[in-house]
C-alpha cells in the first residue's frame, strides 16, 4: 500500500497509509492527513487514486502545494520518492512498490573508500530529501549541548533516510574503551544490537571510513567472529574527527543485515557530512561542560540576562482609557521571546509579541535583532502590513536559515479604538468582549502568513476589530499553550479558559492570573519554553 511520511515538520516521522480513493490533506480535523498548522488551509490538497495511480491536485491553497520544489498547478502524478511540500512541512511519497536492485550484481564486491570530510562535496550530491535531513540535523545540534537527549533524534533521522538500515550505532572512544552512546535497531522489538569491535577499530585507527557490500565475505576484515554472530551484511562506519587533535575519537555506524539491502558511495558522502555536524557538536559540548564549570560563568549568564531584558519595554505605555500589562519568563538563563510596546504618530501604538525559533544564546541573539528591526520597520513602513512584510525582509537577509520567527503583531488606534492585527506564523490573538463575558480568538486563523525569515516575498494580511469599554486583547507565546505538567499533558487553550474564567478582567490581573496558572501547571518539571503574556485593554 503507498503510504506518505512526514521527514519534516510537525509530527515528523509519522507515516500515513492512503486508503481510498481520495485523500484529502489540511488542517481541518476531518482530513485523512492532517497538518495542524495554521499556515496550511483547511483543505490543502488532495491525493487521489485512479487506476492504482496516485495523483496529487492543489485545492486552491493559499500557499501552494510543491513536489520536488515544482509548484502543483494542475493534476500530477506522484512517483516513488517524491518530496511534498506544504508551507514548512514536508512529505515524502512511497508508492509501495518493492525496488530491489539487479540480482546480477556481485553482492560480495566490497568498497573501502577514504573520502575527504568535505560536506560541501556531500551536500552539491544529495537530493532533496536527504538534503533536507541533514539540514534538521545541522539545525538540532546548532541549538543543544545535550547531546544524551539529541544523538538518538540523530539516529531516527538517519533511519528516515537510510531505509536500508536495520541498525546504527554512535560510538565514542573515551580512556581507551569503546562506549557506545547509541545503539538502536529500527525494529523496537529486536534485541539490543550489538557492533563488531574490529570493523569500529579500524575505522578509529586508520581515521577512514568504511563501505562494504558484504562485511561478512569481506577479507579486509579477516571476518571476525563478531561481524559472522551479528549477521553484518552491508555497512558504513565513518570516522567522528576532533578539530582539534585531528584524530578521530569515535564512528557513526550503519549496518544491514539482509544481503539485498546495500549502501552505495553516495550514501557513504552524506553519513560523512552528518560525522562532521557531530563531531562538533560533540566538541562543542564538551567544551560547554568546561566552560560551565568556571565560576566566572555564573556572571557572564547574569549579565546575558540583564543585557537581554534591556531590549524589552521598561515600563508600561500611559494612555488615558487604557491599561497595558505584560509578563515574561525565559526558559534558560536568557530566551527568545519578544513583546514590544511602539509609540507611533496619530495617536497610535504597536503592539508586538514574537517567538524565536529554538532557545539560549542563538535564540536571544536573534531576539535583540527582531526587537530593533521592528521599531525601525514600524517607524518607516506605511501600512501594517507593510511593516511586517519588511521585517521578514529583514530576517531573510540575517541569513538565519536554521531559524524563524513568528509574530503577533497589533497596531492599536487610540482615537477609533481599532486594532489592525498581522499574524505571522503566530497564535491569533484573544480577546475578552466585557459584553458577552466570553474569550474568544479575535481574528480568524485564516489570514496567518509564515513565520518571519522562511521564504521571500511573502505577502501579509491584516484583520481589525474593534476594543468597546472593558474588553481586553491578550497575545500570549507557545511557551503559554505547550507548558507541560509531571503526566506531559499541555497546558492548552482549555488552561487558558479555565484561568481566566473568574477573577478581575482587567488587563493586569488576566496576563498576572495567566502567568500564575502556568507556572502552577508546570510546577515540578524544566520549563518547556519561553513564556510570554501581552495584554491591553480599554478601561
Amino acid at each position: 500500500m503507498a503510504v506518505v511520511t512526514v521527514l519534516k515538520g510537525a509530527n515528523s516521522g509519522s507515516t500515513h497509509e492512503l486508503v481510498g480513493e481520495r485523500i484529502v490533506v489540511g488542517r481541518n480535523e476531518t482530513c485523512g492527513i492532517q497538518i495542524n498548522v495554521a499556515a496550511v488551509s483547511r483543505e490543502h490538497a488532495v491525493i487521489k487514486k485512479i487506476q492504482g495511480k496516485y495523483y496529487i491536485e492543489d485545492l486552491k491553497s493559499r500557499n501552494g502545494t510543491w513536489v520536488n520544489n515544482n509548484e502543483v498547478k494542475s493534476r500530477l502524478q506522484l512517483k516513488n520518492n517524491d518530496q511534498i511540500k506544504i508551507c514548512d512541512t514536508v512529505l515524502v511519497f512511497a508508492d509501495g512498490v518493492a525496488h530491489v536492485e539487479d540480482e546480477g550484481e556481485d553482492d560480495s564486491s566490497t568498497v573501502e573508500a577514504s573520502i575527504n570530510q568535505s560536506s560541501r562535496e556531500a551536500i552539491e550530491t544529495q537530493p532533496a530529501e536527504k538534503l533536507a535531513m541533514l539540514l534538521d540535523i545541522s539545525s538540532e545540534l546548532s541549538q543543544t549541548f545535550d547531546l544524551p537527549q539529541l544523538l538518538p533524534k540523530i539516529v531516527d533521522s538517519l533511519f528516515a533516510v537510510f531505509r536500508q538500515a536495520d541498525r546504527a550505532f554512535i560510538i565514542l572512544s573515551e580512556d581507551n574503551k569503546l562506549i557506545p552512546r547509541v545503539a538502536k535497531t529500527r525494529r523496537p522489538d529486536d534485541e539490543q544490537p550489538k557492533f563488531s569491535r574490529k570493523i569500529v577499530t579500524k575505522c578509529i585507527e586508520t581515521g577512514q571510513s568504511l563501505l562494504s557490500a558484504d562485511a561478512m565475505n569481506d577479507g579486509k576484515f579477516d571476518v571476525s567472529q563478531s561481524i559472522a554472530d551479528y549477521r553484518i551484511r552491508s555497512m558504513m562506519c565513518v570516522p567522528l574527527i576532533s578539530r582539534s587533535a585531528g584524530q578521530a575519537f569515535g564512528v557513526i555506524q550503519l549496518d544491514t543485515q539482509d544481503r539485498f539491502k546495500k549502501f552505495q558511495e553516495p550514501d557513504l558522502k552524506l553519513l560523512l557530512s552528518v560525522a562532521g555536524q557531530a563531531a562538533v557538536a560533540l566538541e562543542n559540548a564538551r567544551m560547554h561542560e568546561t566552560i560551565v564549570a568556571r565560576a566566572g560563568l555564573e556572571r557572564d549568564l547574569k549579565i546575558a540576562t540583564q543585557v537581554q531584558k534591556s531590549f524589552l519595554p521598561k515600563r508600561m505605555p500611559q494612555i488615558p482609557g487604557y491599561e497595558f500589562h505584560a509578563h515574561y519568563e525565559s526558559a534558560q538563563e536568557v530566551g527568545g521571546d519578544y513583546y514590544d510596546f511602539i509609540p507611533l504618530i496619530n495617536n497610535r501604538l504597536g503592539v508586538m509579541c514574537g517567538d524565536v525559533a529554538g532557545k539560549g544564546v542563538p535564540a536571544a541573539l536573534l531576539m535583540a535583532k527582531v526587537s530593533s528591526e521592528a521599531r525601525y520597520c514600524a517607524l518607516t513602513e506605511p501600512s501594517w502590513t507593510d511593516v511586517v512584510g519588511k521585517l521578514n525582509e529583514a530576517m531573510q537577509e540575517a541569513g538565519m536559515l536554521d531559524r524563524f520567527v513568528t509574530l503577533g503583531a497589533c497596531l492599536l488606534d487610540t482615537t477609533t479604538n481599532k486594532v489592525t492585527c498581522v499574524n505571522a506564523g503566530h497564535m491569533p490573538p484573544l480577546i475578552y468582549r466585557k459584553s458577552k463575558g466570553t474569550i474568544e480568538e479575535a481574528i480568524s486563523r485564516d489570514i496567518a502568513g509564515l513565520p518571519l525569515g522562511i521564504a521571500e516575498g511573502i505577502p501579509y494580511e491584516s484583520a481589525d476589530f474593534d476594543l468597546q469599554p472593558g474588553d481586553v486583547t491578550l497575545i500570549v507565546t507557545d511557551g503559554v499553550t505547550e507548558a507541560q505538567n509531571k503526566l506531559e499533558k499541555e497546558f492548552g487553550m482549555d488552561g487558558i479558559n479555565e484561568a481566566l474564567k473568574s477573577g478581575p478582567m482587567t488587563p493586569k490581573a488576566m496576563v498576572d492570573r495567566l502567568a500564575a496558572a502556568v507556572k502552577r501547571f508546570s510546577e515540578g518539571r524544566k520549563p518547556h519554553d519561553d513564556v510570554t503574556i501581552v495584554g491591553f485593554g480599554r478601561l
